[in-house]
């Protein structure tokens, strides 16, 4: 978010504030003593809307409270793990290329269909726990050693990286007949 956008949700969480805190002011005590102004306040804060106002002068103070914390916010940087240190500097490779490797690698072992994953950085590389889809007559350990010996061996391959730990979860298993017949239809 740039720092014209940062500053205008500011503003305007502000505004937010300020006029929850008079809501609930309102709510609690009248400020006025002009005849209709009182009138209103009465109306609006017999037993049946007292609470309901109440509730809303907090929602809206946690809204722009929440609108504040995001305009400050620091831009997280994306995730990194380290390839490696040479003279030049150091080699560092996002999580989400690291994914897509993952991800490619698991859906070449035949059978496979979906892939879901999440990677977490370790001190000796990378840990990778998936979520992955197979038809029902495929032999899951089977196909579970082999993706993870797949992934494994594409992420070292083509990054260099050591892989910690490839945990793999069979989530579904899909009736081919089904899976055509939902193609077919959409």
């Amino acid at each position: 978010m740039n720092m014209l956008r940062r500053f205008l949700l500011c503003l305007w969480s502000l505004v937010i504030i300020a006029s929850a805190t008079s809501l609930g002011v309102c709510t609690l005590r009248p400020v006025t003593t002009r005849p209709g102004l009182v009138r209103l306040y009465t109306l609006l804060t017999g037993p049946e809307y007292f609470w309901w106002l109440l509730l809303v002068a907090v929602v809206m103070l946690l809204c722009g409270m929440l609108g504040i914390f995001v305009a400050l916010a620091g831009k997280s940087a994306p995730a990194q793990v380290i390839i490696g240190n040479s003279e030049g500097g150091q080699v560092n490779i996002s999580l989400e290329a690291v994914d897509n490797v993952v991800h490619k690698a698991a859906l070449s072992v035949n059978g496979v269909r979906e892939v879901k994953s999440r990677l977490k950085a370790a001190k000796n590389g990378v840990s990778i726990k998936l979520q992955i889809s197979l038809p029902h007559d495929i032999n899951v350990p089977d196909t579970a050693t082999a993706v993870q010996k797949v992934v494994r061996e594409q992420l070292q391959m083509i990054t260099g990286l050591s892989v910690a730990e490839v945990a793999v979860l069979v989530s579904t298993m899909e009736d081919k007949a089904v899976k055509t017949q939902a193609t077919i239809i959409s």
